[in-house]
């Protein structure tokens, strides 16, 4: 069994690890578990923060007209973590103040960038709805999990990561803070790789995206035609 520890930023009170850096997605894969462990020698809060490689979202609002749905309004989210999830020795989501505005730890504090311009109220109104619709996906956490004591300095706590996390690098974050004030951070890369077929035709898609689109139309015509040809040669009749 091997750890992997963090490089301490500071010549730090804090010291960390995990059981393993490397989470691989294969056709089989249904989530991952990594041990995060350290000590501290500082008083202070423990906070824990995971987040994921950044991407773009859209979110569409469903309207009804005549009794019938369709997509209204949309509001276009980029450089958005796709997975966050908080960790902290305190209650609910952590120590409130300044510091963790500016550190973005805590639901509330994490900026999401939108794509042109958007009236505050309508953009509150869709981060909600973003941020609720990555929750049901198990990408965010609602609150702050609590981080486990073993005493009175040795923490632990058990990263979960669900099956349809996005490939790419990771980031364990671990702050002590103290009275309004970080007095030490730490972080640790969790790299999620795609492996087997499935990886290489993610890549082909991604580094041959015209060819691959072509491919995928001439598929879908193969296919429609064998089903109109076995509907009139075994059905029709």
């Amino acid at each position: 069994l091997f750890f992997i520890f963090a490089e301490a930023s500071f010549a730090s009170p804090i010291i960390s690890g995990i059981s393993t850096n490397e989470i691989n997605i294969d056709t089989k894969f249904e989530g991952a578990k990594i041990l995060l462990f350290g000590a501290k020698g500082d008083a202070g809060d423990i906070v824990v923060a995971v987040r994921g490689p950044k991407k773009n979202f859209a979110v569409t609002k469903k309207e009804k007209f005549l009794g019938i749905w369709y997509n209204g309004e949309r509001v276009k989210f980029k450089n958005s973590y796709s997975f966050y999830s908080l960790f902290s020795t305190s209650s609910e989501e952590g120590p409130n103040d300044e510091l963790m505005s500016d550190l973005e730890l805590g639901r509330g504090n994490l900026n999401f960038e939108v794509s042109g311009k958007v009236e505050e109220e309508k953009r509150n109104e869709f981060q909600m709805q973003l941020i609720e619709n990555l929750e049901k996906n198990g990408l965010y956490s609602s609150g702050a999990s609590k981080v486990d004591f073993l005493d009175e300095t040795l923490f632990k706590v058990i990263l979960d990561f669900p099956k349809n996390i996005a490939r790419g690098v990771y980031t364990v974050e671990i702050y002590l803070v103290n009275e309004g004030s970080l007095v030490s951070f730490q972080s640790i890369p969790i790299y999620v790789n795609q492996v087997g077929f499935s990886a290489k035709i993610l890549d082909f898609a991604y580094n041959e995206s015209f060819l691959y689109g072509l491919m995928v139309v001439a598929l879908a015509l193969v296919a429609g035609w064998l089903a109109n040809y076995l509907f009139v040669r075994f059905i029709g009749k």
